[in-house]
């Protein structure tokens, strides 16, 4: 997933790269006005971008982005075990607009204490920038599911991605260098 291209976001109101290999879901199916969702050609890592009411009445940004994550991923009934949580600079926004990134993963419900140690997760990367002037959260989700082969390279406790969640993380890193809001008109404003 070396090669990246930048893509407009609604309508061209905000640009991000994703890898050359995604394409736009919304050629395919369905999706939510409130989301751009790009997914892999030859693969099943997806991006997600959601535009959503900004989360208040937490003491910090990060318990917003954890309650974010539990109900984005969690809505589905899947395990969510958070990893690590960092303030990041997004490349292209002014400084000052707060901006957060995390790993987590969201294991299936039926796994069980007989579950296999390497059962199939799916390992997100998250990203959220808020927007407190309009009163919105942007989420971005990087979905890297792992069958139960894949998994077993991974070891997150360890620091060890596997080589599915190193790719994810260099999305993630394009998408911090790359996202821009073009108009904030996009938001009423």
């Amino acid at each position: 997933m070396a090669s990246f291209k930048v893509v407009n976001l609604y309508d061209g109101s905000i640009q991000m790269a994703v890898p050359a290999s995604f394409i736009d879901a919304s050629d395919l199916r369905p999706v939510p006005d409130n989301q751009e969702v790009y997914v892999d050609a030859n693969g099943t890592t997806s991006i997600v971008v959601e535009l959503l009411d900004r989360v208040n009445g937490f003491a910090t940004d990060e318990q917003s982005m954890k309650y974010h994550i539990e109900d984005l991923a969690g809505g589905s009934g899947d395990t969510i075990r958070l990893y690590q949580t960092q303030r990041v600079t997004m490349h292209k926004l002014h400084a000052a607009i707060p901006a957060y990134t995390m790993i987590a993963t969201a294991h299936p419900v039926a796994e069980t204490a007989s579950s296999p140690a390497c059962g199939p997760f799916t390992g997100i990367y998250m990203i959220m920038v808020r927007l407190v002037d309009q009163n919105c959260d942007v989420i971005v989700t990087i979905n890297v599911p792992h069958d139960q082969r894949l998994a077993c390279e991974v070891k997150m406790e360890e620091g060890r991605l596997g080589q599915k969640m190193e790719e994810g993380a260099t999305v993630r890193d394009a998408v911090v260098a790359s996202f821009w809001v073009k108009n904030f008109g996009l938001f009423g404003q």
